[in-house]
């Protein structure tokens, strides 16, 4: 997705609007999975830019997008929640950053769900309705909050997954970078001036996204130029874009054309169509990502895939 997830838990028993301001919405602490397994290799796809990973959820076979941007549990498309009867214990509100417009979805229980040697033995899931302006969209998404503990690595030139037991290099601020939060953040520099950007596998549309503010001190602004309607979870908006030179995180150069305005959110956006020349490494526990840019020709693909 375009940008994080932000959610607010609320019990079943309160369907109905309360009078009254509404609560504010914060991202919600859902229970920590509960998993186990050690390293796990699976192929990777690309819909569009999104990596596609296969996994079980019990004997039912499922696509499901990896985004970095979404934290919280796994967001399971709401047909297959009700072909397989999962049970709801809950409702949340879903936004983006701009908390204009939150849809409210519902909460299940779930339980064995298989991602090649990695399994989720309990945690929750939300509800997610498929987007039609997706082509081969996957049956969910699911982000980094499983993987607590353990090394996430999205090859995408070698189209693979992995999870691996161990823990990221401190950070250099070169190639690899210390974040805070949920959402893996690096330091942009485009033309010289320096914007914290989620690093997004999410937004498989976009290469690279910054708020307007930031792209109005950019020397192409005056050249800008409309591409289309961007979708975020919850929202709808016009994207511009303009040229740009000279972009970069920490060491690393982009050669990123143009970029696009405005984010949804106050940080830059770097999405799966500028990452698909990186080999990303995520280690979510200690906050750490790595980038690397891999070498042409390379596809490793998973031993007994």
């Amino acid at each position: 997705m375009i940008a994080a997830l932000l959610i607010a838990a609320a019990g079943l028993a309160a369907q109905a609007p309360a009078p009254g301001p509404q609560p504010i919405l914060v991202r919600r602490q859902s229970p920590r999975a509960v998993v186990h397994g050690a390293e796990t290799c699976l192929p990777m796809d690309l819909s569009g830019s999104l990596p596609v990973i296969s996994a079980n959820l019990g004997d039912t076979p499922l696509r499901l997008g990896f985004d970095t941007g979404a934290p919280g549990g796994p967001h399971i498309n709401n047909a297959i929640l009700d072909r397989l009867k999962l049970t709801q214990i809950g409702e949340a509100r879903m936004s983006d950053p701009s908390l204009k417009n939150p849809v409210t979805v519902g909460i299940f229980e779930l339980k064995n769900l298989k991602l090649g040697a990695f399994t989720i033995d309990s945690w929750q899931a939300t509800g997610h309705l498929p987007r039609p302006d997706r082509f081969a969209e996957p049956d969910g998404i699911i982000g980094l909050d499983a993987f607590a503990g353990y090394v996430v690595t999205i090859d995408y030139p070698g189209r693979r997954f992995l999870v691996s037991n161990g823990r990221l290099p401190e950070a250099d601020g070169k190639t690899i970078f210390h974040y805070e939060g949920p959402i893996p953040r690096v330091p942009l520099s485009i033309e010289g001036k320096t914007i914290e950007a989620h690093l997004d596998t999410g937004n498989g549309r976009y290469a690279l996204i910054v708020p307007e503010a930031f792209a109005s001190q950019l020397a192409g602004h005056n050249n800008r130029f409309p591409i289309g309607i961007a979708r975020t979870v919850n929202n709808r908006f016009d994207l511009m874009a303009q040229p740009i030179s000279d972009s970069k995180v920490g060491e690393l150069p982009l050669f990123a054309g143009t970029a696009a305005y405005p984010a949804p959110a106050t940080r830059g956006n770097i999405g799966s169509p500028l990452l698909r020349d990186f080999v990303v490494k995520v280690d979510p526990a200690n906050g750490i990502v790595s980038l690397e840019r891999a070498k042409p020709g390379l596809e490793n693909g998973c031993p007994n895939a």
